[in-house]
């Protein structure tokens, strides 16, 4: 896919990409995320973005769309989502 030196936002995403599907080689399918899984990759990559977040199972629940217990790339990017999202409001609030 790309061909020259990455940029900045272009690594972020690699890296993105990178972090779930070494998390999700672990255990069970290559392409998903497990409950383990999960846990294990909030634990060490989003330590401080998800300090808050009281229960992972129930984050993990939530971001299942489809119900089947596993995290598929779209729904792991969900959680990117959100986070970013927060991030934004957090730095926006202080500018003021």
């Amino acid at each position: 896919m790309a061909t020259g030196e990455l940029t900045e936002l272009e690594m972020a995403i690699e890296k993105i990409v990178t972090v779930f599907f070494t998390y999700a080689a672990k255990e069970g399918k290559k392409g998903t995320l497990t409950a383990v899984e999960f846990k294990e990759l909030v634990q060490l990559q989003l330590p401080n973005l998800m300090k808050d977040i009281p229960s992972l199972e129930e984050k993990m629940s939530e971001l299942d769309v489809n119900n089947d217990e596993e995290l598929k790339f779209g729904e792991y990017w969900r959680l990117i989502g959100e986070l970013a999202k927060a991030m934004r409001r957090e730095k926006a609030g202080k500018k003021k």
